[in-house]
């Protein structure tokens, strides 16, 4: 179940790095529900790096049905835009909190594993340099994403054979499509345990190509095991992401606009705690950071401007 929270996380990762923050908070709200994220272009390929060492075995997560928990993960961002070499307003954005409940529903005889998760609770905690009614404002659009929910079946290496999100009734049109979106990019995206026998010091590299918001992304996580024991395996892991110069199709940008990707830098770590019969991670701490630099081209006007962009994520989960 590693990879949900590795992919979301990632996601959030892209989807932050690609906005436009301005002073406006309830502008940066609107254009995060509008993102757009697309479908993995190929399945992930897996590498073992090193066996690790004696003795060793073959991971696979084992969940009995009706298997419960509740998780709650936090996270903070932090962006850093300009814009034609000027710098824009920074907006001091407070962390997020959303609570997961998940739960088994099904596990067939060939190991794969039916579950489904749901968000019950999403919040933003209070911050001292926000306007209150900016902040309870931010609150009110985040909790329209309570209800959503989504409905997974796994194999016992936690590869992903299918994904369905539905949203809550709250939801507006953009995180009704945001769901939809979600569904088709869980669908083909998973980063699952080696195929052979490992131990302590095991390495092995997962490589995908997906596209996010709009653009075609290469995509390297390596896979550390650091300790196995009673049944819960704790992980190193670090990520990367590059993106070559292309065209971009971006919420947001004006009609006869054009956006052109000249770089996409992205970097982060972190550790993971996981029990192997359980559904969802029980530990998870990552920090990513990411930079980019895009092109605008308005329509009728000579000369591009060109848009800098730095990100900073860090991500926790703790599950009872």
């Amino acid at each position: 179940m590693k990879k949900l929270l590795l992919y979301s996380s990632i996601c959030c990762l892209v989807t932050a790095s690609g906005l436009t923050v301005n002073a406006e908070t309830l502008s940066l709200v609107k254009q995060q529900a509008k993102t757009q994220i697309a479908a993995a272009t190929a399945q992930p390929q897996v590498e073992l790096l090193e066996v690790g060492n004696e003795p060793r075995q073959e991971l696979r997560f084992r969940p009995q049905a009706n298997a419960k928990q509740t998780s709650t993960m936090t996270l903070q961002m932090d962006t850093d835009v300009s814009m034609a070499g000027q710098t824009m307003p920074k907006v001091d954005l407070p962390p997020i909190t959303v609570a997961i409940d998940t739960v088994v529903t099904k596990v067939e005889p060939n190991g794969n594993i039916h579950f489904k998760s749901s968000y019950s609770n999403v919040d933003v905690m209070n911050s001292s340099s926000l306007p209150p009614q900016v902040l309870e404002a931010m609150r009110s659009q985040m909790k329209k994403m309570v209800g959503t929910s989504g409905s997974f079946i796994i194999d016992n290496r936690g590869q992903i054979q299918t994904a369905k999100f539905a949203s809550s009734q709250k939801s507006d049109a953009n995180l009704k499509q945001f769901s939809e979106q979600m569904s088709t990019s869980f669908d083909q995206m998973s980063s699952p345990l080696p195929q052979e026998a490992i131990g302590i010091g095991a390495k092995w590299r997962v490589t995908t190509t997906p596209s996010l918001l709009g653009m075609s992304v290469q995509q390297t996580i390596t896979y550390e095991l650091v300790n196995l024991k009673d049944n819960i395996a704790t992980l190193n892991i670090w990520f990367e992401q590059h993106a070559n110069p292309q065209k971009l199709t971006l919420p947001g940008i004006p009609n006869g606009a054009t956006v052109t990707l000249k770089s996409l830098e992205s970097k982060g770590d972190g550790r993971l705690m996981m029990q192997l019969d359980r559904p969802f991670p029980l530990r998870a701490n990552l920090i990513a950071n990411s930079k980019n630099e895009m092109s605008i081209q308005q329509a009728g006007k000579a000369g591009e401007a060109i848009r800098n962009g730095k990100f900073y994520m860090r991500l926790n989960l703790m599950s009872k």
